[in-house]
């Protein structure tokens, strides 16, 4: 969450002097008492994600760009599939202007859809018509000028809606408080009428715990985080814990905070137990165990990963009711070397697009029944690295059980640029159909977004049906013009993403479904240019594969 006032903000004192860029914030210190944790509190809030050595950062996204410059035609396309995704319903999500960008985020339940951005939630019927939106500070009770990064999820254990979103305090007071809250019903309609409404404090206190993202288990939800002392500091990785409300028979009353239990992991690290590693992503769990899974990368400094490994943590229940998280990764998953990619031109925009810098951006943990023995837990995740035109999404279905790839694949196009992307297997879990039941959860949809110097800002979508070759890309919103925002003059790039919003819908299309459905969020471009307002909007889609 990015405010266009903290931008102008934090513009002046990088003039005043009073604070510096992170690539040689050295005046900025790590007492959490100090004064200057104003400073970091302006800085998340101005330029979103944190990275850990800004120097280092800059360093593999100049030569990626340099690399991506050099591709010329490039590498052919790979074979496309027979199938291709179909959209529907797809319809125009939340916006506002005065930020950027939007975290888009969604989850789909048995009667409704919900998509999160900054700093919005809104609910809709499953056919894509407004029930209900409102802003974060109304669904939580808090001012919204210091709220960011926003979660959802359905989790089907308890049969409700889970949300999150950081609090980062105010700039007498700075924190890093989780404000979270679940349905009453399976089925909201009214916010905040229809949520119990919490915040959590798992002693982060004037740090960063920057780019939260939220999974379950049927016991526990998960929150992973980047905890940084000041804006050059990162002091690694940390996983926090709530256990959950456990009857799935909707509520009148909220419980108490105290009812719930709450800890931490800190400073997570690889399987060898030396190396640091950055940005756990809690796998958001369709088929409802008491084990979970984390996955991260051995980023130490967290500004840009690289490498042949993805860690994976798993999650039990102690005996006292309490989470498991171990701090040494369970074991590690050989995969095929990534890189951090560069910045995405755009076409009539003098101003590139941010594409992350490497890290998973959403995980969702479900049963593949063509996999394994058919009832094992398969990882789905993904993260932008460099490839294709510069960058491509690459995604992997991780066979949890032991530690390897099931199967992986590469999101990426000669010309375009490929990025933003969140993946998902269609995991249904009402199927009627003996003869096909076990065909749900062996397929998926990813969609992303793509851009290039002959390209506006689009999203598109691939799907893979169960062994087939991924499909081709089929546009769901093409911008009409680039992205050309307060952002983009004010940082010298557009803030994109931070992330994009997959989610499989537990409920069977229709009786006779080949597959099952993935619902999808992410964003697109209005083309207008205008240093005063955001110029970003959202896109909501269901697929089928």
């Amino acid at each position: 969450m990015k405010h266009r006032t903290w931008l102008f903000v934090t513009a002046s004192l990088l003039v005043l002097g009073l604070v510096v860029p992170a690539a040689s914030a050295r005046t900025v210190g790590a007492d959490k008492s100090s004064p200057d944790k104003s400073a970091l509190v302006k800085y998340k809030l101005s330029h979103g994600y944190l990275v850990g050595d800004q120097a280092r950062f800059n360093r593999l996204t100049t030569a990626a760009a340099a690399r991506a410059a050099r591709l010329h035609p490039g590498a052919p396309s790979p074979a496309a599939g027979p199938k291709a995704p179909v959209p529907g319903p797809s319809w125009e999500g939340l916006f506002q202007e005065d930020l950027s960008p939007p975290d888009p985020t969604d989850a789909i339940g048995p009667f409704s859809f919900i998509q999160a951005i900054n700093l919005q939630l809104g609910i809709y019927d499953r056919n894509g018509v407004l029930i209900t939106s409102a802003p974060f500070s109304v669904l939580t009770g808090s001012g919204d000028d210091f709220l960011s990064d926003p979660q959802i999820l359905f989790d089907l254990h308890s049969n409700r809606f889970y949300y999150l979103i950081l609090d980062v305090g105010d700039l007498i007071n700075p924190k890093s408080t989780m404000r979270w809250g679940f349905s009453k019903t399976s089925n909201p309609t009214s916010i905040p009428g229809g949520f119990c409404n919490y915040e959590t404090d798992f002693g982060w206190g004037g740090t960063i715990a920057d780019y939260p993202k939220l999974g379950q288990t049927k016991d526990f939800l998960l929150v992973g985080v980047n905890v940084y002392l000041n804006l050059i500091t990162f002091a690694g990785a940390d996983v926090g814990w709530i256990s959950k409300i456990q009857t799935p028979a909707p509520i009148g009353t909220c419980p108490s905070e105290s009812s719930f239990l709450r800890g931490k992991q800190t400073q997570l690290k690889t399987s060898d137990g030396t190396t640091l590693t950055s940005t756990p992503v809690p796998g958001q769990q369709i088929d409802p165990r008491s084990d979970g899974w984390i996955v991260d990368v051995p980023d130490p400094t967290n500004s840009g990963a690289t490498g042949t490994k993805l860690e994976l943590y798993r999650v039990t229940r102690n005996p006292n009711g309490t989470a498991n998280i171990p701090q040494n990764a369970t074991s590690e998953v050989t995969v095929p070397f990534y890189s951090p990619p560069a910045p995405a031109p755009q076409m009539g925009g003098p101003h590139p697009l941010d594409t992350l810098d490497g890290r998973p951006t959403h995980a969702i943990a479900a049963v593949d029944p063509l996999r394994g023995s058919g009832n094992d837990i398969a990882l789905w995740t993904g993260h932008t690295i460099f490839g294709g035109a510069g960058a491509e999404f690459r995604w992997y279905e991780i066979d949890v059980a032991h530690a390897t790839l099931f199967q992986s694949g590469d999101v990426a196009d000669p010309v375009l640029y490929a990025f933003n992307g969140a993946i998902s297997p269609d995991r249904t879990i009402t199927a009627f159909v003996p003869a096909v039941r076990l065909s749900y959860g062996a397929n998926m949809v990813v969609g992303f977004t793509t851009s290039a110097s002959s390209a506006f800002p689009a999203i598109q979508m691939v799907s893979k049906r169960f062994t087939n070759p991924q499909s081709a890309f089929v546009l769901v919103k093409q911008s009409p013009g680039p992205d050309e925002g307060f952002d983009c003059f004010e940082l010298g790039r557009c803030r994109w993403g931070d992330y994009g919003g997959a989610f499989p819908d537990l409920r069977l299309p229709s009786q006779n479904a080949p597959t099952g459905k993935v619902w999808l969020s992410n964003m697109w471009a209005t083309g207008e240019s205008d240093p005063g307002k955001a110029t970003w909007r959202t896109w909501n889609w269901g697929a089928l594969p």
